[in-house]
């Protein structure tokens, strides 16, 4: 066990640099874009200027080619704890002795961001089972064992002469021309924050959200597409960011949001144009609504002809504005959660002349998977039988069961898209024979099981492809959303600055 006032340093070390907060009226995010032992940043072009500064301003470097980052002594940045008590409030005390997180609250139908402080008992452990065993002794609950970061930690800087400098964390970088790091294929310029959390230099950007909608859109929904698409993108969009906030999960992973498809895509101002910026100051700050609250607007590319209920897809209560709807008129004929209606729907003929090549292969499309496979898949050695259970509104298979050395049964529909090898969506059906027998459609699989299937995504909420099919005949933004989203309402009063 450490001494008792390595935890008040490591404490007062532990302020971490806001994340998310209003400047002026306008919410900035730190969004993630990579977090790794080693941090290599590269210049993407000639006469780059790359400003490092620590978080005071008063030691700052500029460097004019690529640059290598490392963490000093990484084994010492994390120490155990075990927490007291914590609160929230809105401002932290300068001299406070705890550790400080931004997370954030709606309240009064607005967005607020709040600090916790976990205060944390004086001992402090090098490791977490000494801290177990120190818990264990006095009787105190292991969840409460956590990891203390020192987030004010040093870092290496080298150039490619060897010329080595060392600063301490949060260091902020600016550039005005174009970076790329860890060899990553897209750049990115502007502010942004460099901190070491959990052994890693986590390395984000800061920018307003506006501008981190400028760098979604295009990659979720195509930078051609046309502007009333465009505009209920970005609203659901602006929408979904709020919520996956509200969520807090990456509170204690040092960003806001990461740039992936677990909050939604990011790639700086790649393929961004004229046309996107436009829809951006169209329909800014707009969000959806329901009840006071801000809806789920959760979207898929392709929903194949219905969208589907967010209570079938993830298994939790239903919600009034995310029941599916018909995104096809000729779709109103078919109940797709019955075998026959569902094949007859996939085999029709959808495709539509102005439709681009992502959407004709989200909307159909084949696949095969080996006997072997699928059973390797499932975790099992053979497969006699294959039994559909259920089939949801959108006609997504959203239970399944394989029997053969032992019974294996699925009822998630990512799960079934994984085990028939990475699927576009579990709205399909299994080639050649088969029969139904109470309701549960019974296959004998084949040594190739050939697929037929429609749409890509879970199908809950807006259906990107029936977005832009809906935008070319004119139908407006608002109507797109209100279509998706029945019974929400458009909002523009959400900030709390």
């Amino acid at each position: 066990m450490k001494p008792k006032f390595l935890l008040l340093l490591l404490l007062l070390c532990s302020t971490m640099l806001a994340g998310a907060q209003f400047v002026n009226g306008e919410l900035y995010l730190e969004i993630n874009l990579t977090a790794s032992p080693q941090l290599t940043i590269t210049p993407k072009g000639k006469n780059t200027n790359i400003t490092v500064a620590e978080k005071d301003g008063l030691i700052s470097r500029k460097f004019e080619s690529s640059i290598t980052i490392n963490i000093m002594n990484p084994e010492t940045l994390v120490h155990y704890a075990i927490l007291d008590f914590t609160e929230v409030v809105y401002k932290a005390k300068e001299d406070e002795n705890a550790v400080v997180r931004d997370f954030f609250a709606w309240e009064n139908s607005r967005l607020k961001i709040k600090k916790e402080l976990q205060h944390f008992l004086p001992e402090s452990f090098t490791s977490e089972e000494e801290a177990k065993q120190y818990a264990l002794k006095q009787g105190i609950p292991i969840d409460k064992i956590k990891e203390v970061q020192v987030l004010n930690s040093t870092v290496q800087i080298q150039d490619p002469t060897g010329n080595i400098c060392y600063m301490e964390t949060p260091l902020k970088i600016h550039s005005e021309a174009e970076l790329s790091f860890n060899s990553d294929s897209y750049a990115y310029s502007g502010d942004f924050i460099l901190k070491t959390v959990k052994k890693k230099i986590v390395l984000n950007q800061f920018l307003p959200l506006e501008n981190y909608l400028a760098g979604v859109v295009q990659n979720e929904i195509g930078d051609n597409a046309p502007a009333e698409a465009l505009k209920a993108q970005i609203v659901a969009a602006r929408t979904q960011a709020l919520n996956l906030l509200l969520n807090n999960k990456h509170k204690a992973d040092g960003y806001d949001l990461c740039n992936s498809t677990h909050c939604q895509v990011y790639r700086g101002k790649y393929l961004l144009n004229e046309q996107i910026l436009q829809a951006i100051y169209e329909c800014s700050p707009e969000v959806l609504f329901f009840n006071g609250n801000l809806a789920e607007t959760t979207y898929h590319s392709c929903c194949g002809g219905k969208t589907e209920a967010a209570d079938i897809i993830w298994n939790g209560k239903p919600i009034n504005y995310l029941k599916g709807v018909s995104c096809i008129n000729k779709v109103n004929s078919y109940d797709l959660s019955k075998e026959k209606d569902a094949r007859e729907w996939i085999d029709k003929h959808l495709a539509e002349g102005e439709m681009s090549s992502w959407e004709r292969g989200a909307l159909s499309w084949n696949k095969s998977i080996s006997y072997n496979q699928l059973a390797t898949n499932a975790g099992l050695t053979s497969i006699n039988r294959i039994e559909i259970i259920q089939r949801g509104y959108s006609g997504r298979i959203t239970k399944i069961k394989l029997i053969g050395n032992d019974t294996i049964f699925l009822n998630s529909e990512y799960q079934i898209r994984q085990v028939f090898g990475n699927l576009l969506s579990s709205f399909f059906y299994i080639e050649g024979p088969y029969r139904i027998a109470k309701e549960i459609v019974i296959i004998i699989p084949q040594q190739t099981i050939k697929i037929k299937g429609r749409g890509a995504g879970h199908g809950v909420g807006m259906c990107q492809v029936g977005a832009l099919r809906m935008a070319r005949k004119g139908t407006k933004y608002n109507e797109i959303l209100l279509h998706y989203y029945p019974g929400t309402t458009i909002n523009k009063e959400w900030i709390d600055d």
